[in-house]
């Protein structure tokens, strides 16, 4: 067999090496080329920028107004993207607190987050903080926030670990705050995960944070917040007074059934400046809705409650009746009986029954809706057409006659909205 001479073989891979040393040479050399290109192209844009030379004031105010709501951490996305524009934008960028003041993680259990997250919130400075987590975080991350708690003005965290259902901490373990600052706050859990909120850590998260003005508990009916001693069985004692809250709502959604969440907590809290409540009913009775609406004697202006099957029709009255100021109520029933009590109570013109609503939103799962009660419900509408301008009734029930479509008519005739029907077809 022929054999290559060894020699020749080695001289060979000896030149191979060093085209190879050559080749990393060169690429080294491109590489320094197009970093310096870079760099020139960076200085060339600030010189051309007419951004670079606005002053700092309105090159900051339109970068602001490039952000979104919750800017993502992300380098694709603004305010990080800014940095990589050229050297002027990277500096306005950081010499602007305001752009590094809201962030929306979507990821919060990412490898290293902490310290993107460290970075971004020191960029800020001292503004108040709106800090969005689309999931659970570990002790590094709240470590994080705990340093930054006296500026949270907003704060949303969804729960969404299946193996951490009991007792949970809606705040993650982020304590003791205080959460001086903190107006509005969100605590979700992902759908079908059920969860059983721990009441007494959300109650100490409300006496960090007096000022709040805004709670959201965005959960379907599988999470809890139990408050019965599991020794004694009977309710645990006390109520927390917020001076300062405006808005409470519990559920996901206003459409039937997705009213939810723990409004257990009811029995706890007196809101005496509450103006929007939006509750189940799920966990409390109509007279725990009554306690409490005694108690907190609110302004309230926007009432929406989703009810089941029980309950009779003057439970709600009795509620009604406490909240005469209530511009905007929604209700979520099924027994077609208790909404006709509803619409006959306020066709009454001598009624005082929430006497300056201005609209009225009812969403039933009646199949069938006699015609009793659309004359009813005409005659309320007709007696209260000096203050209602917004009416819905949506179900899967037929149509109205044509002759009672067009009294309707008459009455959006003269100003009013009326929706009656299903969700693809409004009959009137």
């Amino acid at each position: 067999m022929w054999q290559v001479p060894v020699a020749s073989a080695m001289e060979l891979q000896s030149r191979i090496d060093e085209l190879s040393v050559d080749i990393e040479r060169q690429k080294e050399v491109l590489r320094q080329l197009e970093t310096s290109k870079s760099l020139l192209q960076r200085q060339l844009n600030s010189i051309l920028d007419p951004v670079a030379r606005l002053p700092l004031e309105i090159s900051s105010e339109i970068f602001i107004r490039c952000l979104p709501s919750l800017p993502k951490l992300g380098a694709s996305h603004i305010p990080l993207l800014l940095l990589n524009v050229c050297n002027a934008w990277s500096d306005i960028a950081l010499s602007t607190p305001a752009l590094w003041a809201a962030i929306r993680v979507e990821s919060p259990r990412a490898a290293g987050l902490e310290k993107g997250l460290q970075i971004w919130l020191q960029r800020a400075r001292y503004r108040p903080l709106s800090l969005s987590f689309g999931g659970c975080f570990d002790d590094d991350v709240a470590a994080v926030v705990r340093q930054h708690t006296q500026q949270l003005k907003s704060f949303e965290v969804y729960h969404d670990d299946p193996n951490q259902v009991d007792d949970v901490d809606p705040f993650l373990g982020m304590g003791p705050g205080p959460f001086s600052s903190l107006e509005t706050l969100t605590i979700g859990a992902s759908p079908l995960i059920g969860m059983d909120f721990s009441l007494d850590s959300t109650l100490e998260m409300f006496r960090l944070a007096p000022n709040i003005v805004e709670c959201i508990f965005d959960m379907d009916e599988d999470c809890t917040m139990s408050d019965i001693d599991e020794y004694t069985g009977e309710y645990l004692p006390g109520h927390l007074v917020l001076p300062n809250m405006r808005r409470l709502r519990f559920g996901r959604s206003l459409e039937p059934g997705t009213i939810s969440g723990p409004d257990t907590i009811l029995r706890h809290l007196s809101l005496p400046r509450l103006q929007t409540l939006y509750t189940s009913l799920w966990d409390v009775t109509d007279n725990d809705l009554l306690s409490f609406l005694e108690r907190s004697s609110p302004p309230l202006r926007h009432l929406t409650l989703g009810v089941g099957d029980s309950g009779a029709f003057s439970g709600l009255e009795q509620i009604l009746r406490l909240v005469p100021n209530l511009t905007h109520f929604g209700l979520y029933k099924r027994n077609a009986s208790f909404i006709q009590d509803l619409f006959a109570a306020l066709s009454q013109s001598s009624c005082r029954l929430i006497p300056i609503l201005q609209s009225l939103h009812v969403v039933s799962s009646m199949t069938d809706v006699s015609e009793s009660m659309w004359e009813v419900l005409h005659h309320a509408l007709s007696v209260r057409r000096t203050h209602l301008t917004d009416f819905t009734l949506r179900g899967p029930f037929p149509a109205p006659t044509p002759e009672m479509c067009s009294a309707f008519r008459e009455l959006c005739a003269g100003g009013m909205e009326i929706y009656i029907g299903n969700k693809e077809q409004n009959y009137v």
